[in-house]
């Protein structure tokens, strides 16, 4: 299987379960079989969804901007998890550079990682 066939299958797979965990919940709230309705404390750790979404973009990448953008979604969530809970004295009003150093950092790795990707192909043809 080819990994962008992967990559798709693993998006596929976790977008339904992360469908299905959202109804059940839902559902037997609704039945009163648990008592989920402070539906804001579960809001509360939704940048967990950001970082499983970054890591299956990491999972066998096939291109340099499949990787940074798996590095950005894990890096947002870390850094809007730490500023929401105000960890280590950071706050949104004092951090949110840390977004722009990130975004710097992803420009210049984005041309290494394109040679990278580039010699890598050109290895697989002369094979």
């Amino acid at each position: 299987m080819k990994p962008e066939q992967a990559h798709y299958r693993r998006t596929q797979l976790l977008w339904g379960l992360l469908l299905i965990v959202i109804g059940a919940v839902i559902l037997l709230d609704r039945l009163g079989m648990i008592a989920a309705r402070d539906y804001y404390s579960l809001w509360h750790y939704w940048p967990a969804i950001m970082v499983v979404f970054g890591i299956n973009k990491l999972l066998a990448p096939v291109s340099a901007r499949q990787i940074l953008s798996g590095l950005w979604l894990i890096f947002f969530a870390a850094w809007w998890y730490v500023s929401y809970e105000e960890l280590w004295g950071l706050s949104f009003y004092n951090s949110w550079a840390a977004l722009l150093i990130a975004w710097g950092v992803g420009l210049v790795l984005e041309p290494v990682l394109n040679k990278h990707f580039m010699a890598y192909r050109e290895s697989e043809h002369e094979k």
